[in-house]
């Protein structure tokens, strides 16, 4: 269960600002759809179609799918389905509630209390911890009390009785269980034969791929909690899901020090911070449980859950190496490794900086504030964030939103001096759950190709482009010519955002 922001609230289908249906390079028949505010994440739709109209029904009917069932899980919504049940001691509730309530539950019976959809009071006190960690042992009490708790649920009348120490957080669950049902309506639109759908990082895809009848989705290196962050390899998928539990962006100081945003149910306390784990199972309700299952659990009570449940199989990173963990069925699922051979106990995904000692700039760049509850007229921004050197040559490209070609020739000072050279782009990527309005990316001292390049004077980029709006190109000089601590600021700006830059170790 993840110290989150929980989900966040969406305007209807008929007023959101998705991006127009552009066709996919090298595939006709693949429509591309893009929405950077869709439950307190990003939303990222792609529809294999007959057509155009035909693609643009589909991902009508999954994002008003994903608005419905908002109204029934956003905790934030005093009138939501989900905050009157955590109002009341017994209520009968809609099919939909019952069914992730009850997924819950039976995930909290299978893993030994290593899942838990009933952590709302606890996730209260670390939300607003701000910065100071909060009692260990008090947390712990907390915790045995929420696991001791008897929750009832009656599936004949649909009724769920809880004492007062639980509250329902289901933001895991939940997320996947929209994901499966946005996809669900998308296939069910004639014309439509495959869809992928991608919200924060939660991904399920359905029908033929365009590769060769799969779809590919990246896994950005699990430990670097960057938007930017290498791929170390993809899964090639058929029908499934893919979840990503652990180290990221929602990763947060307290006490002198970053924490997970991960919390393990049995002892109230978040994870190690460096840890992650990627799950593949047959829907992304299943894979988001487990997920943060194979995340919290020692690796024996991770594989013996996955003897137990078949067709699933999870990514273990941790600093000393990945692990599969993998039941005795085979799941339906390819990995290819860009850098190494899986296998328990492989070396550690492997990551350098090109500066000395480890040294990378975490570089933060926050949306324009009118981007986040925009008017329909606008889209979102197309964002292009790159660094030059004291030539004002190209040397890395750190962002693009709105990755398609078309979508970047807007931004056409970074397209002067770029195109051509823009990398091949996977289907998808899984990564945890992001903000929507803040993008954390690195600079470690590499240029495009991958060659280490020396300390110096250099000059960050930032420039944004809307389909009816202002074009805008700011520029942020840097000394990196020492390796030091230091911070370094855009100020936020109304069109194009805002910039912040630290000097840190890696």
């Amino acid at each position: 269960m993840a110290i989150g922001d929980g989900v966040a609230a969406v305007p209807a289908v008929e007023a959101i600002a998705m991006a127009q249906a552009v066709a996919v390079r090298g595939v006709s028949d693949l429509y591309a759809f893009h929405d950077a505010c869709v439950l307190g994440t990003r939303l990222n739709l792609l529809v294999r179609a007959v057509g155009q109209a035909e693609a643009y029904a589909g991902a009508c009917a999954a994002r008003r799918e994903i608005d419905r069932l908002d109204r029934v899980f956003n905790w934030r919504d005093a009138d939501s389905e989900l905050s009157l049940l955590n109002r009341s001691e017994r209520s009968v509730v809609s099919g939909e509630m019952f069914a992730v309530v009850a997924a819950g539950e039976r995930w909290r019976e299978v893993s030994g209390g290593a899942y838990s959809g009933r952590l709302g009071r606890l996730l209260d006190v670390w939300r607003a911890a701000g910065g100071v960690a909060p009692d260990a042992d008090a947390m712990a009490r907390m915790a045995r009390e929420i696991t001791d708790a008897e929750v009832l649920l009656d599936p004949q009348t649909l009724t769920i009785t809880r004492p007062d120490v639980v509250r329902f957080d289901l933001d895991g669950l939940a997320k996947g269980h929209i994901v499966d049902r946005a996809l669900e309506a998308a296939m069910a639109t004639a014309g439509v034969s495959g869809a992928m759908v991608d919200i924060g990082g939660d991904i399920r895809c359905a029908g033929a791929g365009p590769c060769d009848g799969k779809w590919q989705v990246g896994l950005p290196q699990p430990l670097m909690p960057f938007e930017n962050a290498p791929a170390c390899g993809m899964f090639a998928l058929g029908e499934g899901a893919v979840a990503t539990s652990g180290c990221g962006p929602r990763d947060a100081r307290a006490g002198g020090g970053w924490i997970s945003s991960t919390i393990d149910p049995r002892t109230g306390w978040p994870m190690a911070q460096r840890c992650s784990a990627t799950a593949i199972a047959p829907t992304a309700m299943d894979a988001d449980a487990l997920a943060t299952i194979a995340l919290v659990s020692r690796q024996a009570e991770a594989r013996d859950l996955l003897r137990r449940v078949p067709g699933m199989a999870a990514r273990v990173t941790r600093p000393e190496g990945v692990d599969w963990l993998r039941g005795n069925e085979q799941t339906a699922f390819q990995w290819i490794d860009f850098e190494q051979t899986p296998g328990a106990g492989a070396a550690v995904d492997d990551y350098k900086s090109g500066w000395p000692d480890g040294w990378i700039a975490s570089v933060t760049f926050s949306a324009p504030p009118k981007d986040m509850r925009r008017a329909i007229a606008l889209r979102s921004p197309y964002v292009a964030i790159w660094v030059s050197d004291a030539e004002r040559r190209t040397v890395r490209t750190l962002l693009l939103i709105g990755t398609i070609k078309e979508w970047q020739e807007y931004n056409h000072v970074w397209w002067r001096l770029n195109r051509g050279s823009t990398e091949k782009l996977l289907n998808g990527r899984s990564m945890s759950t992001r903000g929507s309005g803040t993008y954390k990316v690195f600079w470690d001292g590499v240029d495009d190709a991958g060659r280490p390049v020396k300390p110096g004077k250099y000059t960050l980029h930032v420039e944004t482009s809307r389909e009816r709006g202002e074009h805008t190109h700011r520029t942020l000089d840097v000394d990196f010519s020492t390796m030091r601590v230091f911070d370094a600021e855009m100020p936020v700006d109304a069109e194009a955002g805002g910039l912040h830059v630290s000097m840190t170790k890696f």
